[in-house]
């Protein structure tokens, strides 16, 4: 995606009138997609996914990612049907993100042998990737 997609619309509720999702066909599903409003925004809604009303704004994936915002930026990057609690919960129970034992900070699995980059203690790596 680049900055200026966008996957459908979305309007906000207004004290008149109920929020609107207008989805499009995307990867997998039809969802609402604002790549500009993800790029740019911490609170403007930037994915509905196809099975919910749900709105997600960018701090709400963020959140999700264990606050961490590069990790955001590859659910967001991936996601295109699910939500996003579904696409992390997928990421862990297929090996790819981990948590640190020691603090509970995430890390890719897949990433250089390196200690954990919040408290310094040691990971588990995917050997087979590494």
């Amino acid at each position: 995606m680049s900055d200026t997609t966008v996957i459908g619309s979305y309007t906000p509720a207004t004290d008149d009138a109920p929020a609107v999702i207008d989805r499009d066909y995307y990867g997998q599903g039809w969802i609402f997609k604002d790549e500009e409003a993800f790029s740019n925004y911490y609170d403007k809604p930037c994915y509905v996914p196809e099975l919910s009303d749900e709105v997600y704004t960018k701090q709400r994936i963020i959140d999700l990612c264990g606050g961490r915002e590069d990790f955001a930026r590859i659910c967001f990057e991936i996601i295109d049907w699910q939500s996003p609690e579904t696409l992390v919960e997928e990421f862990f129970v297929n090996g790819e993100w981990a948590e640190c034992p020691a603090c509970g900070y995430w890390y890719s699995r897949y990433a250089n042998k390196a200690p954990c980059g919040k408290c310094g203690g040691p990971l588990e790596y995917k050997e087979d990737e590494v």
